[in-house]
């Protein structure tokens, strides 16, 4: 008689941490080696990012333009050299800070190294790339303004941080014409320097590798400025309401709710992220087993934690035909007061710690992966133990303990209310 095999509780254990390396000019290397796979993921990240730019998407065209040509090299020339060794470097800028991240082989890191001490130490800034750029980001900008989660995202943002904040400002095609070679002077050697820089490395590597590093990153002062402060966060209480944006020829509706929620600092917050995996935050969630499965109102809904820094935002987000978009908000404000008013079963806390856990070992197998962790830890504020203490968070949270956050931080009527559409 077939016997099927008992059901075990997920395991899970402590992540090893980074070892940090401070290097003689004062930058941190951080390191998360990964033996045998023969591959590195190497972290460039200068403070700074779009929170402190002095024009609308400076940070964003400085950083995109480390590629466009530097120290004599060409743009073609600079992606012959990544191509040749099977590279890849990805750039962008986020609200605090500008990342360059080379994905390669460990035994082609060296010459890669190389490549990338001249990008980010001579630019070139060349104007005719520039205009290139210029004019396909535009172009993005404007397919993108007809997308109503795009769009709704903007708006969301710009009511939680507020006009004059550098995060709440909503971009027009305008910005893209403003933009010249000036202002990414301007803002690269404000922020582009070692009093701005940290460094991570993960991956297969060797004494070798980490001796180059320092040698090119680590062992002079390096570009001209001085460290940036911390992007200022602005009281946001007095930016909550509602807010239609009409985007005509639009087939559905984007819903967007939420509020500037608790600093991962705060002692409740990792109880809150779990909260919100419970209320929206994978396929059997509150928020989907009402809105999508009983009422039918979407495919999809979710709620997530967005971070910005060491802020972060709690939000809703859905999209949904226009009729039905005053149903789903009631739904989802419904939800809210369930968590408040009702108790939460210990079998459901029990399904969403697995299903958590089960997750983290997902994040937590590839080297990218775990580097992004420990890398977003550092982005909040926080120290690479808080990755581990977010883990037994998880592993020893109780029903009453998310019921008392919700309590504390789900009972309020003032909320971000976003709809983006016909």
């Amino acid at each position: 008689m077939y016997t099927p095999p008992s059901i075990k509780p997920m395991a899970l254990d402590d992540l090893a941490l980074p070892c940090t390396r401070v290097m003689p000019n004062g930058v941190c290397l951080n390191m998360l080696p990964d033996a045998g796979k023969g591959t590195i993921r190497f972290d460039i990240l200068i403070k700074g990012g779009y929170g402190v730019q002095e024009k609308p998407l400076q940070a964003m065209f400085v950083n995109r333009m480390l590629r466009e040509g530097a120290g004599g090299l060409s743009a073609a020339e600079v992606s012959r050299r990544l191509d040749y060794y099977g590279a890849w470097v990805d750039m962008y800028s986020s609200q605090n800070c500008n990342h360059i991240t080379l994905y390669t082989l460990s035994k082609h890191f060296l010459p890669l190294l190389e490549l990338l001490e001249t990008m980010l130490k001579q630019p070139d800034f060349p104007e005719e790339n520039l205009e290139t750029i210029r004019r396909n980001n535009k172009s993005f900008f404007t397919i993108n303004s007809q997308k109503v989660d795009i769009v709704s995202q903007r708006h969301f943002e710009h009511l939680m941080w507020g006009a004059e904040h550098p995060l709440g400002h909503i971009v027009e095609p305008s910005d893209y014409d403003a933009i010249s070679t000036s202002d990414l002077w301007s803002y690269y050697n404000r922020v582009y320097n070692s009093g701005n820089c940290t460094l991570f490395i993960g991956g297969t590597f060797d004494d070798e590798i980490l001796d180059a590093v320092e040698s090119r990153f680590g062992s002079q002062d390096w570009g001209c400025g001085g460290t940036v402060g911390d992007v200022g966060v602005p009281a946001p209480v007095s930016l909550y309401g509602a807010c239609k944006i009409t985007i005509e020829g639009t087939m559905q509706s984007a819903v967007k709710i939420g509020f500037m929620t608790l600093p991962s600092s705060h002692p409740d917050f990792f109880k809150f992220r779990i909260l919100t995996v419970l209320l929206g935050g994978y396929f059997g969630s509150r928020l989907m087993s009402n809105v999508r499965e009983e009422n039918g109102y979407t495919y999809h809904i979710s709620a997530e934690i967005d971070a910005y820094g060491s802020r972060n935002a709690f939000m809703i987000s859905s999209e949904t035909a226009t009729e039905y978009v005053a149903p789903l908000v009631e739904e989802v404000k419904k939800e809210l007061r369930r968590l408040v008013e009702e108790p939460i079963p210990a079998t459901e806390v029990e399904l969403v710690r697995n299903y958590i856990l089960g997750e983290l070992c997902r994040e937590y197998e590839g080297l990218s992966a775990k580097s992004e962790v420990f890398i977003n830890a550092w982005l909040s504020g926080e120290t690479f133990e808080s990755v581990n203490d977010y883990l037994n968070t998880v592993k020893g949270v109780t029903a009453e303990e998310l019921q008392d956050v919700a309590r504390k931080y789900l009972s309020r009527e003032d909320l971000i209310e976003v709809v983006a559409g016909a």
